[in-house]
């Protein structure tokens, strides 16, 4: 699917354009939807009774900014559990430098175990829990500075 902007009688729209074979091109402005044949645009299958207006369209890629990681403070920044549940296992240990998405300890909540992860590149300065303890949302797990 390519996307446009195309300019008409002033405005900016974000055009969506996909060939949907047979002939027919599927084209989406916002949440709707509409079919195109291009033999009857162009003509070939039958004779148009007034012109169309053409617009001027430019291709158009969204900028996506890649976003640094996130830096630890340097104050311990505390990492808290989102959910109830037990802590299984711990992976890192006081010291260990980890990056974004390391995985520090897993928690068992509904059956299912949980990877957490550090949300930050740092070390680890405190880890707040023990394997089989069971905590509360909001529970302070590990620190990371």
């Amino acid at each position: 699917m390519a996307k446009y902007k195309v300019n008409v009688d002033g405005n900016d729209y974000e055009v969506e354009v996909e060939n949907i074979g047979s002939g027919n091109l599927e084209v989406k402005l916002g949440n709707k939807k509409s079919t195109v044949s291009i033999q009857e645009l162009s003509g070939s299958t039958r004779q148009q009774s007034s012109p169309k207006p053409v617009y001027q369209a430019q291709s158009y890629t969204p900028k996506v900014e890649p976003t640094p990681p996130k830096q630890a403070s340097g104050k311990g920044e505390p990492v808290k559990a989102v959910m109830s549940g037990t802590v299984l296992s711990i992976k890192r240990k006081v010291g260990d430098k980890v990056a974004v998405g390391d995985v520090v300890l897993i928690l068992e909540a509904m059956k299912m175990e949980n990877e957490i992860s550090s949300p930050s590149e740092g070390v680890i300065e405190a880890i707040l829990v023990n394997p089989g303890q069971s905590i509360n949302t909001g529970d302070t797990l590990f620190t990371i500075g």
